[in-house]
């Protein structure tokens, strides 16, 4: 059943008060899985996730997505919290190439053709850290490997600071369609607080670059809650980013987990705004966006009406994955790299986190799954609800109920006290036909999917692994 959606679900003004940021600004997952990594298990290795691959596999025909992560950089910025290598070293992105083909293979040998796939996204770290050879080697690994439609979405993320114009060129000529480019903030104190210095010039000039070679989507990366962000210089970067017209945009909260994240630790606490005034920069950043014509799209991101995202949330029909939000339909998403999460099968797997682990893996012949889990009925049932809410903010009884044979007020009768409060707080409404989230509880959807998940159940606030969900 394919519904539209209303006004409901479009952006508005909305007041936050401090009282609500107080009460509801906590720990939280961000549901780019669930369950959620904490909950996954290292009992699950490589021939569980053989198995998942195998049922994959009997999918013919459906669309497919890949995830390749490359994770150099040349300087790790202090506000980082992905899993990348700073080095120099030569030979070092050789070497890591050579095992990565080592996975694809292993993965086409069971995928074999059966599968097309609709989305490549190469991630980081710094994915333009590969030199030409480098770059044209891996993509070529992948095409020799699997069938790549020609309306695949074909997506990178480069840094603009590194990424050159040949760069640019040859990677429109092998098909990438889609860019995505690091920015944070384009004040120089803000940057010299981070460790990443990178000229108001050099974003405009690979924004520029990017769209005379052809790409049909350019992404810009924002974060809010950086150290010395203020109202006044946070509007002057939302400004001149406007200027710039992404076609998507997306405006991260700093995930700041110093204990988890050793580099965090260059970060001046005492300078990031928290709780109201870190919010505030948020609202700003919505406020400056929507009035300058960008959709809200999700928890976080923003689009132009003509972008495939905004279609996608106008019908009800956005996806996310860990690659982020996606209008792709894909049912299974394998991964390549260290750190790399797959989700296949009806199960999640996550490759070794070093280089060592990993290639020692490959070279053994077997898949380097460090940990991973198999969805129970209750885990796909619970996972479908959190991503409509985080998706589309809109949950079909209907679909509900044809899709898995449950009632939602019965099924998730433990969670109806919850949900109550949320209806009371202004953040959902209730309807014969579904449960939509209102523009402001859109500002605490990951406060209501956890009402959802029961690895938190009696068991307080959720631990500070997980960053703040405002």
């Amino acid at each position: 059943m394919n519904e539209t959606a209303d006004n409901t679900h479009r952006p508005e003004s909305v007041e936050v008060t401090r009282d609500l940021l107080l009460r509801h600004d906590r720990p939280g997952p961000r549901y780019t899985s669930y369950p959620t990594v904490p909950a996954w298990s290292a009992q699950f290795g490589p021939p569980e996730y053989r198995a998942c691959l195998e049922l994959a596999a009997s999918r013919s025909g459906e669309p497919l997505s890949l995830y390749v992560h490359i994770p150099f950089c040349r300087k790790r910025c202090a506000f980082c919290g992905c899993n990348s290598i700073a080095t120099q070293e030569p030979g070092v992105a050789g070497t890591y190439l050579d095992h990565v083909e080592l996975e694809l293979q292993m993965l086409s040998e069971l995928l074999a053709w059966s599968r097309p796939l609709k989305q490549i996204h190469w991630g980081g770290g710094t994915p333009t850290y590969l030199d030409m050879a480098q770059l044209e080697r891996l993509f070529q690994a992948i095409a020799d490997r699997f069938d790549i439609p020609e309306d695949a979405e074909i997506s990178i993320e480069a840094d603009p600071r590194v990424t050159t114009v040949d760069q640019v060129t040859l990677l429109r000529k092998l098909g990438f369609n889609r860019i995505s480019l690091g920015v944070q903030d384009l004040d120089e104190r803000v940057q010299a607080e981070i460790g990443r210095h990178q000229t108001e010039a050099q974003t405009r000039a690979l924004v520029t670059l990017c769209r005379e070679a052809g790409f049909e989507g350019i992404n810009l990366d924002l974060i809010y809650g950086l150290p010395g962000q203020t109202p006044g210089q946070w509007a002057t970067t939302i400004s001149r980013i406007i200027e710039m017209q992404p076609d998507r945009l997306a405006v991260y909260s700093c995930a700041y987990l110093p204990d988890k994240m050793l580099n965090q630790r260059r970060l001046d606490s005492a300078k990031m705004p928290t709780g109201p005034e870190k919010y505030a920069l948020f609202a700003t950043a919505r406020q400056m966006f929507t009035a300058a014509g960008y959709r809200a799209i999700g928890m976080d991101h923003f689009a132009l009406p003509h972008d495939e995202l905004t279609r996608a949330m106008d019908e009800r029909r956005l996806h996310r994955n860990f690659m982020g939000y996606t209008a792709v339909p894909s049912s299974d998403m394998v991964a390549c790299g260290i750190s790399a999460i797959g989700e296949v099968g009806g199960g999640y797997a996550q490759n070794e986190k070093e280089l060592a682990p990993y290639y020692e893996a490959l070279d053994a012949g077997r898949f380097a799954t460090a940990l991973g889990c198999r969805l129970t009925p209750d885990d796909e049932i619970r996972r479908w609800t959190i991503r409509e809410l985080m998706c589309n903010f809109h949950v079909s009884f209907t679909q509900l109920q044809t899709r898995y044979g449950v009632e939602f007020e019965d099924y998730f009768i433990g969670e109806l006290k919850d949900l109550r409060e949320f209806e009371r707080e202004g953040f959902v409404t209730w309807e014969s036909t579904g449960l939509t989230v209102l523009p402001l509880g859109q500002i605490f959807v990951r406060n209501i999917a956890m009402a959802f998940d029961t690895s938190l159940k009696g068991k307080g606030a959720p631990p500070e692994r997980f960053s703040r969900t405002v």
